[in-house]
Order: C-alpha cells, then structure tokens, then sequence
C-alpha cells in the first residue's frame, strides 16, 4: 500500500533561472524525501504543457502508466509533453532533480521536433547520446542543489540555438493568457494562415495540437487553484470549464485521479504554478 506525501517531509524548491535561459526553461526544481519504514514513494506525473527533463539522484524507480504496466523507469530522462498521467514508484529514499521548459525549448535546445517527444519518457543517453550520458554523470555525482543547476545551466547554454519570433510563439502566448479559453479557428486566422497550417506548425513547436494544448493549459489553470479554500465548482468555473463534471472528467483524465484525491496527495507540496 502507498503512503500518502502527506504522511511525511517533503524537502522540494524551486530555482529561478540564469538570465542566459530564462527564454527556455520556466524553473528548475528539486525534491527529496526520506522513506521511515513506509512501504512506497509515488510521484504523479500529470498531463502538461511542458516537457521536462528529470534525474533521479537518490531511489530506484519502477513507471505505472494508465495501461496498469509496471516497467524500470529511467535514471534521467527527458518527459515529453502530454495529455496523459504516469505514476513513478520508488521503494527507496528519493531524489529527483528537475528541469521544465517552455513549450517552445525541445526544437531549440536539442534540434528536434517537439512532436517527437509527446507522451515519451526518453532515455537521456538514447536522447543525446555521449552528451547524455556526461550529463547523467555529473549530476547524479553532484552534492547539492546548486551544484545540480550550475552543471544544467552550463549544458543548456552550449546548445542553445537563437529563439526566432513566429506566429505559433505569439499563439502560445495568447493561449497562457486566456489561461487556455480562446477560439483556435479565430487564432489561425490572426495569423493569415489555414487552420491546417497552423496546427502543423503549432504541434512542430509544442508537441500538441492547438486544441489539446488549450485543453491541457486550461487543466493547469485549474490545477494552480486547488488547495487554496476555493469549491470545486468556482475552481471549475473560474477556469473555463461549462461545470463542476465537465472540470472532473478532464481532472481524471489527466491525472488519474479524483481531484480530492489529487489535493491529498499533493498537499505537501505548493500549488503548481503557470
């Protein structure tokens, strides 16, 4: 049986990035907790807008995807972008060391399609092969968070290429800003483009079709409020969703869970942030 987050201490932050990478990645985080005769650790990766790369620096982890099939999990390894949930089980003390993204980063910082890694929890030495693997190395040897930063901070700035303005970057922005509420026929046409050609180029640069990404954007709105005193139902409401069953069935969707459930198992940790 698994113990609940709340049932112990969490040690988690969150790290600004260098000025050099703000353009690329939102945050780094990190988060440790000490197993005292506990049975299992669970960590829940929900539906996101953003991929992330993560290092297990402490604790061996086993992956439950929707399918119910348990598999070795990767060491460090980059997450796709998703519309899904996997739970990362681990029955040992854990660390984990985490990178997340803009949604635009993957085509920029590792010079291929973010339509390539949706859904995908990728090896870091199949994703970049020898420079993977250096990586992997040097932060599982490091000793502290700031250490961890300083080595992914260096990596990101020796492959950064220039983050050139387009239509589908100004997409995504208006997107954040209606928290995910817009009209995607009436985005394409801003832009002067088909609504076919702008879902190519949209899901080229993000991983998912302007429609999902909305969706999932929507979701992270919501899931940002939880824990926070407010009913489900304002939550529901104040975030786009027609009513409380419509917010609920995307909620399980995503994250495999009801949203009480979720708000108990994530109560240790602070609320999301987009």
């Amino acid at each position: 049986m698994a113990s609940t987050l709340m049932e112990r201490e969490i040690r988690y932050v969150r790290i600004k990035p260098s000025e050099n990478i703000a353009g690329y990645v939102r945050h780094f985080w990190e988060g440790e907790v000490d197993l005292v005769g506990e049975d299992d650790f669970r960590h829940f990766s929900i539906a996101t807008s953003s991929a992330k790369l993560v290092f297990h620096y402490k604790g061996d982890f086993k992956e439950l995807n929707p399918a119910g099939e348990l598999k070795n999990s990767f060491v460090s390894g980059l997450q796709g972008q998703s519309r899904s949930h996997t739970q990362f089980i681990s029955n040992n003390d854990v660390g984990i060391f985490g990178i997340e993204f803009y949604p635009y980063a993957i085509p920029s910082l590792f010079s291929i399609s973010a339509d390539a890694v949706t859904g995908q929890f990728i090896d870091l030495e199949t994703l970049l092969g020898a420079r993977g693997r250096e990586l992997q190395n040097r932060i599982l040897s490091a000793t502290c968070t700031a250490e961890r930063v300083a080595i992914a901070t260096k990596f990101l700035e020796s492959g950064m290429t220039a983050l050139n303005s387009s239509p589908v970057m100004d997409a995504i922005h208006h997107i954040h800003l209606s928290r995910g509420i817009i009209s995607i026929h009436h985005l394409a046409g801003q832009y002067n483009v088909s609504l076919r050609q702008f879902e190519r180029l949209f899901k080229g640069l993000t991983g998912l079709a302007p429609k999902t990404y909305a969706k999932v954007i929507r979701f992270e709105t919501a899931v940002s409020k939880l824990n926070k005193g407010q009913s489900l139902t304002h939550i529901a409401l104040d975030s786009g969703y027609f009513d409380q069953s419509h917010f609920i069935h995307d909620f399980r969707a995503f994250t495999g869970l009801l949203p009480k459930d979720y708000c108990r198992i994530i109560g240790a940790l602070p609320a999301p942030q987009y």
